[in-house]
C-alpha cells in the first residue's frame, strides 16, 4: 500500500491529502492554476470559502489582489 502525499494549506496551515487541496501558483505577479512547471502552493476548500482568503493569499504571495479574486471566484 502506497502512502498518499500530505500537503499544507498556506492560509490555515492545516495538513491534508494532496488530492483534497487546490494547487495554485504565482506567475509574473498573477495567480494562476498550477501549470505543471515551477513552484506552487495549496489552499484547502474550507479556506477557499473564507471571506478573507483573497487578502491572505495576496499578502503572503505578494500578488495583485484583483488577480487573486478572479481566480478564486472560479473555484467557488
Amino acid at each position: 500500500m502506497k502512502n498518499k502525499p500530505i500537503r499544507m494549506c498556506i492560509a490555515c496551515r492545516k495538513r491534508e491529502k494532496q488530492q483534497e487541496l487546490i494547487r495554485l501558483q504565482k506567475d509574473q505577479g498573477n495567480l494562476i492554476r498550477y501549470s505543471g512547471k515551477g513552484r506552487s502552493f495549496y489552499i484547502c476548500t474550507k479556506c477557499l470559502e473564507s471571506q478573507h482568503i483573497t487578502k491572505i493569499v495576496a499578502g503572503r504571495m505578494k500578488i495583485d489582489i484583483k488577480s487573486v479574486e478572479e481566480l478564486l471566484r472560479s473555484y467557488k
